[in-house]
């Protein structure tokens, strides 16, 4: 978790510093890319084991691996170099809690096309839980993209569905 607070820390002031956008973008695959090798433990997502789904402006996205929510504190979804992330706390695996997206509990939209990329308004439904297994569904408006703050990306029809016993 540190590493990656690191990283965004890092990130957001190359960007407010340096205009350059061919230089942001590279710094911004570097990062990607470095996230996801220090992320031990990723699991191969499966129709009836870890996944997470959903379609981002319409067009359907589908996590090819996940990490295993407890080292990070948040649900992260993989798909090549994308990912999309949001808080993770197992008191809240309650079927029916519904987790409001916000300022205090953010979502984050990383993508090798619009950059690290951030939404505070949607929820979270945490739709079955049971000893091994919670799942939810989800939906976030992106509000602001480090490399265009004008960014408009829809993310609806989110599902995910996370191990709670967390062994690969």
């Amino acid at each position: 978790m540190k590493l990656y607070s690191l990283l965004l820390v890092f990130a957001c002031m190359f960007f407010a510093c340096n205009g350059q956008h061919s230089e942001a973008k590279k710094l911004q695959e570097k990062l990607q890319t470095t996230m996801k090798e220090h992320v031990p433990g990723t699991q191969a997502t499966t129709k009836n084991g870890w996944t997470m789904s959903a379609k981002i402006n319409g067009k359907e996205w589908s996590a090819d691996a996940m990490m295993p929510p407890d080292p990070a504190g948040r649900i992260i979804g993989y798909y090549d170099k994308d990912y999309i992330s949001f808080p993770y706390d197992v008191r809240d695996m309650v079927a029916g809690k519904n987790l409001k997206i916000s300022d205090d509990w953010a979502v984050d939209y990383v993508t090798n096309n619009d950059g690290i990329c951030g939404g505070t308004k949607g929820e979270v439904n945490i739709t079955k839980v049971d000893a091994d297994w919670a799942e939810g569904t989800f939906f976030f408006t992106v509000t602001h993209c480090l490399g265009d703050p004008n960014k408009n990306i829809k993310v609806t029809d989110g599902f995910f569905r996370i191990s709670l016993k967390h062994t690969p």
